[in-house]
């Protein structure tokens, strides 16, 4: 298991290096530069020459990319361009907020789509089945932007339930920062929920189709305890991966969500930065993404090893 383990994590180095590489060629294919962004297109070009020897603009792309991989290495992610402090600051400030709503919005998504995957495999071909499986492909095509508008104008605005706007830290109000989480967690976890839904229902099909599933049959057990203590436990493994997967789909409809509910979290940075130009912005939270989407993927194959020991033979 250790060795499993260690070369996982070691597989997980020349990833994150590729992805080092990635973010900041990637970020300097995008069309202008934060020095036009910020003076305009009819600035002096004077000042935005010596703007862009202030900001380092000027220099090889080689010797940028070493500096930027040194700092990021020592936990220093630069200086915004656009407001001219610390990144590492801006985004740790921004975490709390992030890590409430994606939390929230997988509770939300893992409540509706594992009884409704579990409930759709179990019983295949159904009319229940044909009902999930007809809402998944539904809930797939709805965008989250969409979704949260429609949340925002029935429980918000017609019923008058839950405010639509705003965020208040958890430690300061407990009660109005979760009122607040409500309507983006939900739609969040409803964005994502139909894609998890199908990974469970296939999963535990999957699993039902082994030859335990008809011995616990003829031995008279109720279905409850077949599915529950018998298939969803074997089709467990599977589901760690998946929700590895849906990793992805949680930090994207995020900075969607984000933007839509006025939320202050790392999303509002992404859209804020890519507008603004901000290059040291933008390559410290793609960088920021992509590795957590890295390590939480490592984590699941981990944990998926220890429920499943034949995956550590693949």
């Amino acid at each position: 298991m250790l060795r499993y383990a260690l070369g996982r994590v070691l597989l997980a180095v020349p990833l994150l290096f590729g992805l080092s590489v990635l973010s900041f060629v990637y970020v300097r294919l995008i069309p202008g530069d934060p020095v036009t962004a910020m003076l305009g297109v009819n600035s002096n070009p004077t000042v935005v020459a010596q703007l862009r020897e202030q900001f380092g603009l000027d220099r090889p792309l080689l010797g940028q990319y070493g500096d930027w991989l040194a700092g990021v290495m020592r936990g220093d992610f630069g200086v915004s361009f656009r407001s001219q402090m610390p990144i590492s600051t801006i985004i740790v400030d921004r975490i709390p907020a992030t890590l409430q709503l994606a939390g929230a919005g997988l509770v939300v998504s893992l409540l509706i789509a594992i009884p409704a995957g579990v409930a759709a495999g179990m019983r295949p071909g159904s009319r229940l089945d044909s009902l999930i499986t007809s809402a998944t492909l539904f809930g797939l095509a709805v965008p989250a932007f969409f979704l949260g508008t429609l949340l925002m104008l029935f429980f918000s605005l017609k019923l008058n339930l839950v405010p639509s706007q705003g965020y208040v830290p958890f430690a300061d109000d407990p009660a109005q920062s979760l009122r607040l989480t409500v309507l983006p967690a939900l739609t969040l976890g409803l964005a994502i929920s139909p894609y998890l839904a199908r990974l469970t229902r296939s999963a535990v099909l999957e699993t039902a189709q082994e030859p335990f599933v008809p011995f616990a049959r003829a031995k008279g057990l109720a279905p409850r305890k077949i599915s529950v203590g018998y298939v969803l436990r074997n089709a467990l493994p599977s589901l760690v991966a998946a929700l590895g997967l849906t990793v992805a789909s949680l930090m994207a409809g995020s900075i969607v969500v984000e933007a839509l509910f006025n939320w202050p979290g790392t999303g509002r940075l992404v859209t804020g930065a890519v507008t603004e130009r901000d290059y040291a912005m933008v390559e410290a939270l793609l960088l920021i993404y992509g590795g957590l989407f890295i390590a939480v993927n490592l984590a699941c194959e981990i944990a998926q090893s220890l429920l499943d020991p034949r995956v550590r033979l693949t």
